[in-house]
């Protein structure tokens, strides 16, 4: 089977790309308004881009045409936190994805505790194993229609780590026990674990 976005048995891209693209990386993105108002919101169209200096991307689509409240904040403040989602706020992370109205706080409806950040005015999520302080670098606007997206792009300026976690100069992936997103309602775990050496390539005499 062929499909061509666009074309003939081409819509609901979102789904496909949703389906074939997996497991993707949660960010749990928390921000602030200009009311003040701390909000936070999972994405998955999310990962690392570069690491020099640690840099990451997300893209938030519009709701109906609009902009959604995190796309808005970070606009205005310039700043936001990527919390990383564990198994033990799975159901909180979700519970964050209804469509709140801007002033109500998911912090406050999920039970989710902001955190002070030390270099950004958005909170960090309390419970989340790892937070990423960011600061925006760019937002790409991306596509076209009411389903068009911006890609932020923002410069990692602090990890916050939890004790126990931060092994050898590595993050122990056992131990952080890492949630992703499917498509659809699923998700999965990274409980189960292996290991794959890289190859060296060797030329022949």
């Amino acid at each position: 089977m062929k499909i061509t976005p666009g074309g003939p048995g081409g819509e609901g891209m979102y789904q496909l790309l949703s389906d074939a693209v997996v497991p993707r990386p949660i960010a749990l993105v928390s921000t602030i308004g200009p009311e003040g108002i701390p909000n936070v919101a999972p994405f998955s169209f999310f990962n690392a881009v570069c690491s020099s200096p640690p840099t990451i991307a997300f893209s938030v689509s519009r709701r109906r045409g609009e902009l959604k409240d995190t796309l808005r904040n970070i606009q205005y403040g310039g700043e936001f936190v990527v919390n990383i989602v564990d198994d033990a706020i799975a159901e909180q992370m979700n519970a964050t994805s209804a469509d709140f109205p801007p002033e109500i706080s998911e912090f406050q409806t999920t039970g989710l505790t902001p955190v002070a950040s030390d270099l950004v005015g958005a909170p960090r999520v309390g419970e989340a194993p790892v937070s990423l302080e960011c600061k925006l670098v760019q937002v790409v606007e991306i596509g076209q229609g009411p389903r068009r997206s911006a890609l932020i792009i923002g410069e990692v300026v602090l990890f916050h780590v939890r004790d126990g976690l931060y092994l050898d100069g590595r993050i122990d992936p056992r131990r952080l026990k890492a949630v992703g997103r499917l498509s659809g309602n699923l998700y999965c775990r990274t409980w189960e674990i292996f290991e794959m050496v890289r190859p060296v390539y060797r030329p022949g005499p």
